[in-house]
């Protein structure tokens, strides 16, 4: 329950601190006063939409903080896993701030938090019914959300909606990959092909290179040969050899080395450098006799070179570059071939999918109609008290979308179910059941609207309800069965009532009025809580305005008896 509320700075609410009552809580005031302030700030600390204007003129900041008391164990623990965080007891202290330029700032215990983490405890917490909520009840959509809340099955409602969109999602990717088959299997031919000659080529790393390099051999194979022979042939072969030439110096400076050791070190330094050259005499010798000229070799290098240019121009500016395109060639053809298998493996998705969705949407259209028979007669009977004796209730459902089959067409079915719904209201004798968007005028709108609110107040596990003048197009005659049925309904949840009707606010357990007034050119509303003459005072306002007589207060304090007598009864 919401034990306390303060409001400060906000709009024309200075500051005030609201005690509240764990049953029915009534605001009264005459119009224009801001009695809808207070629902203004409840809805403000609950996370909802703000205008930048509710800051009080020529103050900083309004700020509003609610402390709750929360005793349901499950709400505690939906709490937790909401706030990720084990640390949250009974008591609960919301508070939100907003200063002068907008910005806002919300607290769970001292705690910050987001305004979307505020907004989902908020809806845990309260439930705000406005005045122009009956409007919806016209809506077929709202009739079904009405219809399951009651039952129970939203959860199973929401299971269906969330199969649905799958549905969709996984038939829109099908369908793209079905589009795009063709341009797949353009895409698969190429690469298999692309593939397949760069395998024949079977290229090597640094081949280019290594031909390269034996072709400018075989190109200058002649000069190559001649240069060879001609020197070994210098060196090793003529009669006057150079290597002979050079032994014979080396033994006439081997013969000196000995008279001096400079000669010695000059002997063993010429010594060196000739077997150097004998080494380099011997491998020209083995290069020329090794060395041989293929022409046909030479034209197979050129064809080698030449597939490796093709490769290159098409692929890369190297071998390593052509490799390269393909492998990543190699994994784009396989991600092509298993977005055809994907297509497959989509298909059996979905047939799965469809049977589920078809079962959930038998289930839940068994369970409206079943509900729908629970709720009807309920409603009817309420209509009696409402007002509408001889009124009848009923809720036809249609299932446009199930197939004589039992199946579903669930290319037409939407994310709610398989199921229309539509309130019908008979609210005469011998009228035949109709629409209720059709034939209703707004008081038995309004009527219906609270029929419902009264059956659904019993099922609806939110502690604290909210009715923001829901009495509209209700008329006085009405508005002591209105008070019945809200007291009724805070013997299970904590209400919170703004009315306008003397009958509503004599069964209140808590009267709160709410009044404005000027002040050195300043307006303020206030909020008083009212006890004993103060609330016959009150209620007889309501009754006649400011104009009350004895008569009037006289009224006042029957109707505040006898709402005591009545509430005492059925206790």
């Amino acid at each position: 329950m919401l034990q306390e509320l303060y409001i400060s700075n906000f709009v024309l609410i200075d500051k005030v601190t609201i005690t509240l009552n764990g049953q029915l809580n009534v605001f009264s005031g005459a119009t224009g006063v801001g009695k809808s302030l207070v629902i203004g700030a409840l809805n403000f600390i609950l996370g909802g939409r703000f205008a930048q204007d509710i800051v009080r003129n020529g103050k900083e900041e309004a700020t509003v903080i609610g402390k709750f008391y929360v005793k349901n164990h499950s709400l505690l623990e939906h709490l937790k896993k909401i706030l990720d965080t084990a640390n949250i007891e009974e008591e609960l202290l919301i508070q939100r701030s907003i200063d002068s330029n907008g910005r806002s700032r919300c607290r769970l215990n001292n705690v910050p938090i987001t305004v979307s983490t505020l907004k989902e405890i908020g809806e845990l917490l309260v439930n705000i019914h406005g005045q122009h909520e009956h409007e919806t009840l016209l809506q077929g959509i709202n009739q079904l959300y009405i219809l399951d809340d009651f039952g129970g099955i939203s959860p199973l409602r929401e299971e269906f909606a969330l199969l649905h969109k799958l549905i969709k999602e996984k038939t829109a990717l099908r369908e793209e990959l079905q589009n795009n088959q063709r341009e797949r299997r353009e895409k698969i031919d190429l690469y298999t092909f692309q593939i397949d000659e760069i395998d024949k080529a079977q290229l090597r790393e640094g081949e280019k290179e290594a031909l390269e390099k034996e072709r400018t051999i075989l190109c200058n194979a002649e000069k190559i040969y001649n240069v060879i022979a001609s020197c070994y042939s210098q060196l090793y072969e003529t009669s006057d050899a150079i290597y002979d030439t050079l032994k014979s110096i080396d033994r006439e400076l081997h013969s000196i080395a000995k008279f001096d050791e400079e000669l010695g070190k000059i002997s063993d330094s010429y010594s060196q450098s000739l077997y150097q050259i004998e080494d380099i005499a011997l491998s020209l010798g083995k290069y020329k006799e090794n060395f041989s000229y293929d022409p046909q070799k030479l034209s197979s290098i050129e064809e080698r070179l030449d597939t490796i240019r093709k490769l290159t121009s098409k692929y890369g500016n190297t071998v390593a570059d052509v490799l390269s395109y393909r492998n990543e060639t190699e994994t784009k053809l396989k991600q092509l071939s298993e977005e055809g298998s994907a297509v497959e493996h989509l298909n059996e998705e979905l047939t799965s999918l469809l049977t589920s969705l078809r079962q959930i949407g038998a289930e839940l259209n068994k369970k409206r109609l079943s509900v729908a028979e629970k709720l009807a007669p309920l409603i009817t009977k309420e209509l009696k008290d409402l007002g509408i004796p001889n009124g009848k209730f009923q809720i036809e459902i249609k299932s446009p979308f199930l197939q004589n089959d039992g199946k579903i067409s669930v290319s037409e079915v939407n994310s709610t179910g398989i199921s229309h719904i539509d309130f019908l209201i008979s609210p005469n004798p011998g009228e035949s059941l109709k629409p209720l968007r059709k034939t209703a005028s707004g008081g038995e709108i309004s009527r219906v609207m609270l029929a419902l609110k009264h059956q659904l107040a019993k099922v609806d596990k939110t502690p604290v309800l909210v009715f923001d003048e829901i009495d509209a197009n209700i008329g006085g005659r009405m508005g002591e069965v209105i008070g019945e049925k809200l007291s009724s309904i805070a013997k299970s949840h904590q209400v919170i009532c703004i009315t306008h009707l003397p009958q509503i606010a004599s069964y209140a357990d808590e009267h709160w009025k709410i009044s404005k007034f000027v002040k050195t050119g300043k307006t303020y509303s206030t909020i008083e809580n009212l006890t004993g003459e103060h609330r016959i005072e009150e209620i007889a306002d309501m009754i006649r305005g400011t104009e009350k007589t004895d008569t009037t207060r006289k009224q006042a304090k029957e109707m505040l008896l006898d709402a005591k007598k009545k509430t005492k009864a059925k206790n």
